[in-house]
């Protein structure tokens, strides 16, 4: 494949290099000239194999964003909820960031007026999913978009992110309609 860099970078050094020395050689300076294109050549071959050679920045693909998933959705916190003998993944929302009040602000510990009520659901966002480790993402997805969350690299609040970069339109084959 062409590195549109790698392009960029010969057509500027020839430029460089063939102007440069021209213009030295104009003012009959010939040893100047001969100088001037030794020394501009070395460097352009040089800093050419730096940043074009197989491990420089210029000729990695680039990877996926984001890098890693958080385990909630934008600023919401990890939260182990317990319930009789059973503990849930689950993720609070401490600032209130749901856009569409499905997920309750979760109360200050110590508040009279608003205790905690372990048995409303209403508080926590579930983590675990039904779905193959696959399709755990749709899955995560429709569940953020419901409660009015974003989640990056899992949905933008509107849509599904796919897993190769672009969000669902809605059709069956994007599996996140």
């Amino acid at each position: 494949m062409f590195n549109i860099y790698l392009g960029i970078f010969v057509i500027v050094a020839i430029f460089i290099i063939g102007y440069g020395t021209f213009r030295i050689y104009d003012t009959k300076q010939t040893i100047s000239a001969l100088i001037f294109f030794v020394g501009s050549l070395t460097f352009f071959i040089i800093f050419g194999m730096k940043w074009f050679s197989p491990n420089s920045m210029f000729s990695k693909t680039p990877v996926s964003w984001p890098p890693v998933i958080n385990t909630c959705p934008d600023y919401l916190e990890y939260y182990k909820y317990s319930k009789g003998d059973k503990s849930y993944d689950t993720c609070i929302d401490t600032i209130g960031v749901s856009t569409n009040g499905q997920l309750k602000k979760f109360p200050k510990e110590g508040t009279p007026d608003y205790p905690i009520n372990d048995t409303d659901p209403s508080f926590y966002f579930p983590l675990a999913t039904t779905s193959d480790p696959k399709n755990k993402n749709i899955e995560l997805c429709k569940r953020a978009i419901k409660y009015g969350l974003t989640w990056e690299g899992i949905t933008n609040g509107e849509s599904c992110i796919l897993p190769d970069g672009r969000t669902s339109t809605g059709t069956p084959d994007d599996k996140c309609a």
